[in-house]
């Protein structure tokens, strides 16, 4: 699989070489779930935030950390038929607080795909997701219940030439709508384009290049101005140096450019690049690193470019028990324009280090539990950003 340029997006995957699939055989699982969490900064506010009753939107109770209890049931399933193979993951969360229940939301993931292929020779994805979940509340300006959905519709096709060349193409179509007013005019609609040409030397060894264009707008903003264009020119490379060792990278020239002249625009180099150990079958070690173009889903005007990395490690101790660790370190700098968040020393810039931890134990192949702790500080040149953030979460899953 080709490596991301930008943020792994459905289409990255859709325009990928097709994957050998685990598990040929189909099946259709049905799952049940109860997740207790504890979450020690639920709003995401700056330490010396500690009238909450002044927030804007704010709940009649509020608390800055709170227990939720989320209920889930979904359903998966893999059907083949020759060489196409339908897909289907659906699930639903009953999520509720303990003391800011103001914030009680049903949460929805959905996703259909049908991977089809002629020959061998031709293949591609059709598909559709879609989530509703609580926007969260970093850069939150209202402290109300906020619901976002997100819908996208994709295809892709992928021609090969020979046993080295292959040519793909690809589209999403994507739309992201909040239920709170005060965070409609981030309502967004894009429209993405992507075709390229790879070259296979060996299974060991894999070369490409690739083209990407959006089209976005905000549909319900008062002006078009915040519409912008963006083209992506990258190209990336594949190489196992042995069984256990691999390296996957990309670079490109991103180029961004918003109708309006007051939001600034964007011209530079992206990358990433992700190392892959495996010195066991149950023992593995990641390390990636990158620098790309982001954005908070409720502020996308305010974008930023992330220069980060992390470290993740996983150990497989048994048949029913698993431990993983991931390490992250990013550095935010967001791009100045007249709406972004701005101190005496200029354009906001961030800093967020977020350990986590998670356990895995599978006392029967019906049951699994789930143990994790995750760690979230950002320091920022605008103390109001500036906040650490704890979440201790146990659940239980049965599969029928």
């Amino acid at each position: 699989m080709k490596a991301a340029v930008v943020a792994q997006d459905t289409l990255e995957t859709a325009v990928a070489a097709p994957a050998d699939l685990i598990d040929q055989e189909d099946f259709f699982n049905v799952f049940a779930a109860d997740q207790y969490s504890y979450d020690d900064n639920v709003y995401r506010l700056a330490p010396n935030v500690t009238d909450l009753d002044t927030l804007n939107g704010i709940g009649p109770h509020p608390s800055k950390e709170d227990h939720i209890d989320t209920v889930s049931a979904g359903l998966d399933g893999q059907w083949s038929k020759g060489r196409q193979t339908l897909l289907v993951d659906l699930s639903a969360g009953w999520n509720r607080f303990d003391i800011n229940d103001n914030l009680n939301y049903t949460s929805e993931k959905g996703r259909a795909q049908w991977n089809w292929d002629l020959g061998g020779v031709l293949t591609g994805q059709v598909g559709a997701t879609y989530s509703s979940n609580l926007a969260g509340f970093v850069n939150a300006t209202v402290y109300s219940r906020n619901i976002v959905d997100t819908t996208t519709y994709f295809g892709s096709a992928r021609y090969q030439v020979g046993p080295h060349w292959a040519i793909f193409g690809g589209i999403l179509d994507s739309g992201t709508t909040f239920a709170n007013g005060a965070s409609q005019g981030n309502d967004i609609h894009s429209e993405t384009v992507e075709t390229g040409a790879e070259y296979t030397t060996s299974v060991k060894n894999t070369l490409g290049l690739g083209y990407r264009y959006t089209d976005a707008g905000y549909p319900s903003s008062s002006t078009t101005n915040d519409d912008f264009r963006e083209d992506i020119e990258y190209f990336y490379v594949k190489h196992a140096f042995t069984d256990k060792t691999s390296i996957d990278g990309s670079a490109g020239y991103l180029k961004r450019d918003y109708t309006s002249a007051s939001i600034g625009s964007f011209a530079g180099i992206i990358w990433t690049v992700s190392a892959l150990w495996k010195p066991t079958d149950k023992l593995n070690f990641s390390v990636d690193a990158w620098r790309r173009l982001q954005a908070y889903i409720t502020a996308q005007t305010d974008y930023f470019v992330s220069k980060g990395g992390s470290i993740a490690a996983s150990w497989v101790a048994s048949e029913k028990l698993t431990f993983s660790l991931i390490w992250s370190l990013e550095d935010q700098d967001y791009v100045l324009n007249s709406g972004s968040s701005e101190s005496s020393t200029g354009a906001r810039r961030d800093t967020l280090n977020t350990p986590q931890v998670n356990i895995a134990y599978t006392p029967a192949r019906f049951l699994i539990f789930n143990f994790a702790y995750a760690y979230e500080k950002r320091n920022s040149n605008i103390s109001t950003d500036v906040f650490d953030d704890r979440v201790v979460s146990a659940k239980a899953t049965v599969k029928f």
